[in-house]
């Protein structure tokens, strides 16, 4: 064979290998962008940016490139903001009570503590439904709402109200716990807020889901990511997925190195 033709042959087959690796790494460059929600990366993904540019149970779904979304514990919240300054931290607010105090569904909010947890400036507020008028409950937490029954009368108090009043609200029919930011909870007694004010501005939750793996990536030149099989870190770098960092010049290749007998990270699963 000419030396040339090999030369080429040989060229070809090593850019094509590392083009194939480099393509997760640029993918994965990319954000997440919707509305005013800009700029997210990892353990975020969805619209347009692949799942193993994040982590599963961190989708993003873009409603109408307006405003995010996120599915948790089978419940869907509006993503209202996740903050660059604490990091780790978002605030989100159930889509089903969105705009409505007496929703038809009632159900308790909850979360995958695996994947998230309440912060501490959130508060339970719980809500009380189709209860008789008591006086001695204030009326600034009171409001009515319709139902099979005709118009009944709802209550909202924090867990201290609700313990003290606890006799007057056995005859409730119904009651549901939502979460809502200690701020807001201020807000709404002091009259500035109404209820529907305060779950619209949401809660913050927790998530510290590969933190600190990704910062090791991100300072050795990496772009963070996750195996789409086994659901592990990676570090996708210019030339290959690592597991926690890229390689500096100089350093040899370790454990840390996928080798072809590794199972390929990327592959779908079906």
């Amino acid at each position: 064979m000419d030396a040339n033709i090999f030369f080429f042959f040989s060229a070809s087959i090593i850019f094509i290998a590392y083009s194939h690796e480099n393509d997760h790494f640029l993918e994965c460059n990319g954000t997440f962008n919707c509305g005013t929600i800009q700029g997210i990366g990892y353990p975020f993904w969805g619209s347009g940016r692949p799942r193993y540019c994040g982590h599963r149970g961190f989708e993003l779904i873009c409603q109408e490139n307006q405003s995010p979304a996120i599915d948790i514990s089978s419940q869907r919240f509006r993503v209202l903001n996740i903050s660059r300054i604490r990091t780790g931290m978002m605030t989100i607010a159930p889509v089903d009570i969105w705009e409505d105090p007496c929703p038809q569904l009632l159900y308790n909010i909850s979360l995958d503590h695996i994947l998230f947890d309440f912060a501490a400036t959130t508060q339970n507020l719980t809500l009380f439904y189709d209860c008789p008028l008591e006086d001695d409950i204030p009326s600034q937490c009171r409001f009515m709402c319709n139902t099979s029954n005709g118009d009944g009368y709802a209550y909202y108090l924090d867990e201290s109200s609700s313990r003290i009043h606890h006799s007057e609200l056995e005859d409730c029919g119904n009651g549901i716990i939502v979460p809502v930011n200690q701020r807001e909870l201020d807000e709404l007694w002091s009259g500035n807020d109404t209820i529907v004010d305060a779950w619209n501005k949401g809660f913050d939750v927790i998530y510290g889901k590969d933190m600190i793996p990704c910062m090791t990536c991100r300072n050795s030149g990496g772009v963070c990511g996750s195996n789409d099989t086994s659901l592990d870190f990676l570090c996708f770098c210019p030339d290959k997925p690592y597991s926690k960092s890229c390689l500096v010049p100089g350093m040899f290749a370790s454990s840390d190195l996928l080798t072809s007998s590794s199972i390929h990270p990327f592959r779908e699963v079906v």
